[in-house]
């Protein structure tokens, strides 16, 4: 059995509200208490780690990021750590399984985002930007 979908390479955009840190962070840790996922990252070049705050989380995973080859296209690749996924990634994916029944039968439109970061990266599935907040 060929279970190979063809996807196009993911089309992203970096969120404006990450331009103010530069570099690629790591991610050090999470929490998660089913509606909000907070995110702490560090960036070599900051003595303070950054906290993202995602609200109305559908789902994220964490995988190398080797394991995302098909976003590490110089030409269509946005610039930065933080993006919104706009077209051929995670969710696209996800929207072809017969199971998934969050893209098929909900009303709300959820979009998708990705942190780059240094050997982990994050997709997230979600109805809102998160927030990024400074200790």
């Amino acid at each position: 059995m060929n279970n190979k979908l063809k996807f196009e390479h993911p089309i992203t955009e970096q969120l404006s509200s990450s331009k103010k840190y530069v570099g690629i962070p790591e991610l050090v840790d999470l929490s998660f208490d089913l509606w909000i996922l907070k995110i702490k990252l560090e960036f070599p070049d900051l003595q303070n780690p950054i906290y993202l705050t995602f609200k109305n989380v559908e789902g994220f995973r964490i995988l190398d990021e080797g394991n995302l080859m098909e976003f590490w296209d110089n030409e269509t690749r946005s610039d930065g750590w933080l993006w919104k996924v706009k077209k051929g990634g995670w969710h696209d994916q996800e929207k072809e399984r017969d199971g998934y029944f969050t893209g098929k039968a909900h009303l709300v439109d959820y979009d998708e985002y990705m942190i780059v970061g240094i050997g982990k990266c994050l997709n997230l599935i979600g109805g809102i930007e998160p927030i990024i907040t400074e200790p």
